[in-house]
């Protein structure tokens, strides 16, 4: 299989990256008119360079103060930066405008190359490389190597070329499902839309379904091509262009997300470590760059120290734990940081901070007892990918060393404490309404969907342990339950549930609305239904609407005796004789269309 890396070029605008680029693999980045015309890279460009079962993708960012915003969008999943300095110039205003961005977006291993060698004596590269050394003193975490080129020198650029093809390939983390910026969207005569990007996470196939967050619709592949090969599955860590079908290339834009559909929530802000620059003001509004996506956003603090913070927008950012951001106004970088909280829950400002401390230092099991502290209906673990980048069997093990913690494995729910207290409350009241009822798991879970049957069968289990309830067959109920073990459950419900439905005569309740005013489960709400109707007691007559077979005989004796009486039967004169509403007189109206000696004349029904 091919490696492949992703180079970042940087640096200050004419310092000759695009040319050290075309030196290596032969590609002028500069390709629009504008950019021939003026000479600079507007946008980004890609090429790759290729060497046995080694492939480098080179993204090749503008220089320009004011086309920083492209710059980082190319920025974003890149393995090394390759910092380009003049070294005529030296460093100048972009080169530490691009360090520190590479620097907040968690790039640390850099190739610096000194170009335009052959201008200068070797005196000022030794002071070029003295320079070089107390720029990067200035981030720390950050490794570089130091190589001088010039474009004339064919030694020089090979020697480039042989660090480049030395590199190793860096680790990612695989979550599990792609993700994916667009960086670009396009059309192709022939093909149709195309987008670029690089796949940050996850593999993608040509069978995959693409869900775009930002459109919230599904997407289909024609074709994926990397690096200028068509591939039926393109890896983590690549550059991607993408041929979809059904879609303009115009509804897609820069910094849109495509990963697979119910992996990733939205939400119109996040909460944040910060690390600053310049003097952010609390509640100011800044520009915020999250992956290829640009978009303004308030600042609001919540600590003295301005360390986190909520980034909050006007539109919903579909972002993952861990995740780099930069923050920048019209001029400079103001600071940037990491995502530490994408999913947001209803927490007290103390809890919060708490909860991002946790989260700052990697304590995934500090961060669960928080959020459980503050989900009083326990804590769904559906989403720790995107919450805490932790896959569920990971998340399902930190959450089982918590104390007086329920941790449901198939419903993937974790449960604090107190849920346990709400769920007993529960009970309480529904046999305080009901000496009768048999309680179940099930029927628990009806009636709270919050309440995981795993759960609901422990919290059961405990109050029988506990003498609170005694077992009645399957069931669970009241020592003072009146049903004696004499009588089998069936019989019981039998006679609740077809005495219920008699005295509702001709408006019944729905079924599920029938059991629960009953307090009896759906499966054995169900069980009774079909025996009712098998013995023609009752008759369905709609998919919610089950009606005693002796009230409906009485009701088409009537039916027929008002039509003998006005000629006819439609809404308006059944309703003057039953004061029932629209969809019972709807249903009665079209049982009498079974009949043969009974005909609908546009909606009046008649003898034939």
């Amino acid at each position: 299989m091919q490696t492949h890396l992703i180079l970042g070029t940087m640096g200050h605008i004419d310092h000759g990256k695009t040319s050290l680029i075309a030196a290596l693999n032969g590609f002028w980045g500069d390709g629009t008119p504008s950019e021939k015309e003026r000479g600079i890279t507007l946008d980004l460009s890609f090429s790759n360079l290729t060497q046995r079962d080694k492939n480098i993708a080179f993204i090749d960012a503008p220089g320009h103060e004011k086309l920083v915003k492209n710059m980082i969008a190319g920025a974003f999943g890149i393995d090394y930066a390759l910092l380009v300095i003049a070294a005529n110039e030296g460093v100048m205003p972009q080169t530490l405008e691009h360090l520190r961005i590479a620097y907040l977006l968690g790039i640390r291993d850099f190739i610096v190359v000194l170009s335009k060698c052959d201008l200068v004596k070797n005196t000022t590269l030794k002071k070029r490389e003295a320079e070089i050394a107390m720029l990067f003193s200035n981030f720390q975490g950050l490794k570089y190597r130091l190589l001088n080129a010039s474009i004339y020198d064919k030694t020089s650029i090979e020697t480039l070329k042989s660090t480049l093809f030395s590199l190793p390939k860096l680790k990612r983390e695989n979550l599990g499902f792609f993700r994916y910026y667009i960086d670009r969207s396009f059309s192709i005569k022939g093909l149709g839309c195309v987008v670029s990007g690089t796949l940050m996470d996850g593999d993608l196939s040509t069978q995959d379904k693409i869900w775009c967050c930002n459109l919230e619709c599904n997407l289909n592949i024609k074709d994926i091509q990397s690096h200028n090969k068509n591939t039926k599955i393109a890896y983590n860590g690549v550059r991607v262009a993408i041929n979809l079908q059904g879609i303009s290339h115009h509804q897609l834009k820069r910094g849109y997300l495509l990963t697979k559909k119910g992996y990733l929530r939205g939400f119109d802000r996040i909460e944040v470590e910060l690390e600053s620059f310049s003097d952010v003001q609390h509640n100011s509004e800044t520009m915020l760059y999250l992956g290829a996506l640009r978009t303004t956003c308030r600042v609001l603090f919540l600590d003295s120290n301005k360390k986190f913070a909520t980034l909050k927008t006007k539109i919903p950012l579909f972002s993952i734990f861990n995740e780099r951001f930069i923050l920048r106004d019209d001029t400079q970088t103001l600071g940037g940081g990491k995502v530490l909280s994408p999913i947001i829950d209803p927490m007290k400002k103390s809890q919060k901070l708490e909860y991002l401390k946790f989260l700052s230092n990697g304590d995934f099991k500090g961060a669960f007892s928080i959020l459980l502290q503050a989900h009083k209906k326990g804590v769904g673990l559906i989403g720790t990918m995107q919450r805490f980048r932790i896959p569920q069997s990971k998340a399902l093990a930190i959450a089982k060393e918590i104390p007086h913690c329920f941790v449901c494995e198939k419903a993937l729910i974790a449960y604090p404490k107190h849920t346990r207290a709400l769920v007993k409350e529960m009970i309480a009241k529904i046999l305080a309404k009901n000496p009768n009822a048999l309680l179940s798991a099930t029927l628990l879970h009806q009636k709270q969907n919050f309440i995981a049957e795993e759960f609901a069968f422990d919290v059961l289990n405990e109050l029988l342990a506990q003498k609170m309830l005694r077992k009645l067959e399957s069931f669970f109920v009241s020592p003072k339950n009146s049903l004696q073990d004499t009588k089998s459950v069936e019989d019981y419900l039998y006679t609740t549930l077809y005495n219920a439905l008699h005295h509702q005569g001709y408006a019944p309740l729905a079924p599920y609305n029938l059991y629960d005013s009953l307090d009896i489960d759906r499966k054995s709400g169900d069980a009774i239904f079909k025996r009712l109707t098998n013995e023609k007691k009752i008759l369905r007559l709609s998919h919610k609407l089950f009606v005693c077979t002796e009230h409906l005989t009485k009701l088409l004796e009537l039916m027929r005796t008002i039509i003998k009486k006005e000629g006819y039967l439609d809404l308006n004169n059944l309703k003057s004789h039953l004061n029932l509403s629209r969809k019972y007189l709807i249903a009665y109206l079209d049982y009498l269309n079974h009949f043969e000696d009974i005909e609908n004349d546009n909606g009046k029904r008649r003898f034939k």
